[in-house]
């Protein structure tokens, strides 16, 4: 219950939105990040970013 009722405040006071990192890979790098609400726990993963691998026309 307490997990909707932080949801319905972030609806009408907006996110608090923090910068989280994916895993690392096997390799070791990271692979970009998303972003996650402080109070909510919403996850946008539309809005982070994504790595780039190599030039396909290499």
């Amino acid at each position: 219950m307490d997990r909707l009722k932080r949801f319905t405040i972030c609806k009408l006071a907006g996110h608090r939105w923090l910068k989280i990192g994916y895993p690392a890979g096997r390799d070791g790098e990271r692979s970009g990040t998303f972003l996650r609400c402080r109070r909510c726990g919403k996850e946008n993963h539309d809005a982070g970013t994504v790595a780039r691998g190599p030039s396909p026309i290499a």
